[in-house]
């Protein structure tokens, strides 16, 4: 896989994070809490930055399991990349919150511990953030998709998810009803971006196939019955934006600065939401312009997600390898000895 490809599709990554941000600080908060005389409508598509993620994250977890030799190697990998984050924001937000306020968005300690887990939604405890729904989503999908890698099947993976497509299609357009725990814990709704990713993986990687091309074609159609044909339009720029991006023919997205908002996307979007509510209640608190209440919690948000990562995601993830690694290396070893031992 082309390195810059990789970095273009960080810079995607950055670009949706900073979309759902918009959409929070303007469109969202005027929702809950109510904006003076700050036109917010216009941010209300910022909140299809996590349907990218989630084709981003399609894309990066099939390539990462195909170049993954053992199951374990995959589930360090992804412990290593999410929860260290995960924690240490989950940590952050509630102090903030319980300690600052923010009405409406408390939780329970007793709610905080459980979501240490990441999966509290299907436990029916509610979210120290609100945002972190998606990574409900996430974990769903690395389990069905590892689930395919230890069965050997993740070269029907294509099909597979062709067939959830077309279930959830028949389900919106109400052919067929499919119970909610199922249409949940098999993410209908968003199956269609995690297979777009998954194609797009493979036509610029293996090459063009009927089979992929069809697919990545109905995971766009469905969109019209799964969403709406307004929504199928902006899909269609999503699919063409993320083509051009990992097939290399949009350069620009590898500019350091776009490249840099990637990198610090992950621990941005699990910072943001509720800090910077607070941060904004404060400014209105103070009868400052809310737009400095907005770009004041921009700018925190963004500083935190920086020493999030310097501190927190990217040490413990490097310590968290390596590791592993000499574990790996430790247990070779014995089993050379093992083996020399049996002679």
């Amino acid at each position: 896989m082309n390195s810059n490809r990789l970095l273009e599709l960080d810079a995607l990554r950055g670009l949706a994070a900073i979309a759902v941000v918009v959409y929070h600080y303007f469109y969202r908060y005027n929702e809950i809490y109510g904006h003076e005389n700050l036109p917010s409508d216009w941010s209300y598509l910022g909140k299809y930055g996590v349907h990218l993620f989630f084709m981003v994250s399609g894309f990066v977890i099939f390539w990462t399991l195909n170049r993954t030799d053992r199951p374990l190697d995959f589930l360090v990998s992804r412990f290593s990349r999410l929860y260290p984050a995960y924690w240490a924001a989950v940590i952050i937000t509630f102090l903030a919150v319980f300690s600052l306020g923010l009405p409406g968005r408390e939780v329970s300690l007793g709610s905080a511990i459980v979501n240490i887990l990441m999966f509290q939604e299907y436990l029916r405890v509610p979210h120290v953030d609100g945002v972190y729904w998606t990574l409900t989503i996430e974990l769903t999908f690395y389990f069905w998709i590892f689930l395919l890698y230890i069965s050997s099947s993740l070269d029907k993976v294509v099909g597979m998810f062709s067939v959830l497509v077309v279930a959830s299609v028949a389900h919106s357009v109400e052919f067929i009803v499919i119970p909610y725990p199922l249409y949940k814990v098999f993410i209908l709704k968003y199956i269609p971006l995690f297979l777009a990713g998954i194609c797009f993986y493979k036509l610029t990687s293996d090459g063009r196939s009927l089979a992929t091309v069809f697919a990545l074609g109905l995971s766009l159609s469905s969109i019209i019955a799964i969403y709406s044909f307004y929504e199928f339009f902006l899909f269609s720029f999503f699919y063409l934006l993320f083509y051009l991006a990992v097939s290399g023919r949009l350069k620009v997205l590898s500019l350091k600065p776009l490249v840099f908002l990637g990198s610090i996307s992950y621990s941005l979007y699990l910072l943001h939401q509720n800090v910077g509510y607070i941060i904004i209640n404060k400014a209105y608190e103070l009868q400052l312009n809310p737009l400095l209440g907005v770009l004041g919690s921009i700018i925190i948000s963004i500083g935190m997600a920086i020493l999030l990562v310097k501190f927190i995601e990217k040490p413990v993830l490097n310590k968290i390898r390596s590791a592993y690694k000499r574990s790996e290396r430790m247990q070779n070893f014995a089993d050379r000895l093992s083996i020399r031992s049996d002679r």
